[in-house]
């Protein structure tokens, strides 16, 4: 159980970070065309920052409370 709660947790964590990736990449190209590439626009690329920004902060609590609960298994089990 603690194992698939890390687990999620991790891969919310990489999840999110991909989000922040592709959101950048596309802010980066704000100056270019779309046909070169650009962005049609801003608002998204800066929304999914934000929501990458909370996929991570999210997911980083998740691990953070398997950790604390393992750390209180291993404590009652000494």
């Amino acid at each position: 159980m603690i194992n698939s709660v890390l687990s999620s947790g991790v891969y919310g964590i990489a999840r999110g970070n991909d989000m922040l990736n592709r959101s950048a990449d596309q802010i980066a190209k704000a100056n270019l065309p779309p046909e070169e590439g650009g962005p049609e626009e801003l608002v998204s690329p800066i929304v999914e920052q934000q929501m990458g920004k909370i996929q991570v902060q999210a997911s980083a609590k998740v691990v953070q409370a398997g950790s604390d609960m393992l750390g209180t298994l291993i404590d009652i089990k000494v």
